[in-house]
């Protein structure tokens, strides 16, 4: 079985995978990924400096990446450009990782975290999508908190995001993780046991 995660800023999609992992999942977390392939020599390096310039490089030859965000927060073609070359070396690592996975065990729950799961349309690679969610007000206090910037700063980061009421339109699996770790591991645990059925219900269609 293979599932996406996904979720807006703060929903805690990180802790949902580190609960999942801990019940016997494996999880990809692509923004560790795309740290990786953005190190100098590997696969996404060299395009990002040609697209972006010299100033994204820091002193030690690796990419800003809190300047490369910056640059592209508020410039949607400049995004798009960043995507472009990021996400296929994401993509082909992610492969990589899954096709390792199963080639040790065939009966693997795979879970890939990702936070443009949707917007990109990646979400159709899947078997089914998680989608973590929190209230809106337990979100604003979670950003300002964790990103330490004020209540204006952080509405507009989650104001630039796909609402997530229409992102829930897209999930198999929905996670409310608007209370403590204890509610959300119990969350998990309720989905797992979900994906369970889920699993059992597709082998039984495909035999049809």
């Amino acid at each position: 079985m293979y599932l996406g995660l996904t979720g807006n800023i703060a929903s805690g999609k990180s802790t949902a995978a580190m609960f999942f992992e801990k019940h016997g999942c494996y999880c990809i977390d692509t923004d560790e990924i795309s740290r990786i392939v953005m190190r100098p020599g590997e696969a996404a390096y060299e395009g990002v400096v040609q697209a972006f310039g010299n100033d994204v490089v820091s002193e030690d030859g690796t990419l800003d990446r809190a300047k490369i965000r910056g640059i592209v927060f508020n410039d949607p073609e400049k995004r798009k450009v960043l995507e472009g070359i990021v996400q296929p070396a994401i993509l082909k690592y992610e492969s990589k990782a899954v096709g390792a996975i199963k080639g040790k065990d065939d009966k693997a729950v795979i879970i890939t975290q990702a936070a443009l799961t949707v917007e990109s349309g990646s979400y159709k690679r899947f078997d089914g999508l998680i989608v973590v969610y929190t209230d809106p007000q337990v979100q604003l206090e979670r950003v300002v908190k964790r990103d330490r910037i004020s209540e204006e700063d952080a509405r507009k980061i989650i104001d630039a995001q796909m609402p997530i009421e229409e992102k829930l339109k897209y999930a198999n699996f929905i996670i409310n993780n608007s209370g403590d770790h204890d509610r959300l591991e119990r969350e998990v645990r309720r989905v797992i046991e979900l994906i369970k059925l889920f699993g059992k219900c597709k082998k039984m269609s495909s035999k049809k």
